[in-house]
């Protein structure tokens, strides 16, 4: 019978760890997103839905997408 290394030794491991990472940060910027749609739409008046907040933060990532493409 072979020994088993820690996952953290290995490659695989490794790639687990980046992963983990890479989705907290998407996790992070996606909270973040949300949290200025709700700022804005408070500020705004507009009335607070989750379907209206969602719309808006979606929005918020297409712009950053097209700002990065294009300019």
């Amino acid at each position: 019978m072979t020994s088993r290394k820690p996952a953290g030794d290995t490659v695989v491991g490794t790639r687990t760890e980046t992963m983990r990472k890479g989705r907290q940060a998407d996790s992070a910027r996606r909270r973040q997103r949300v949290l200025t749609a709700l700022d804005r739409a408070t500020a705004s008046g507009t009335e607070i839905s989750a379907s209206g907040i969602a719309r808006a933060a979606l929005l918020t990532e297409q712009v950053r997408e097209f700002q990065q493409f294009n300019g």
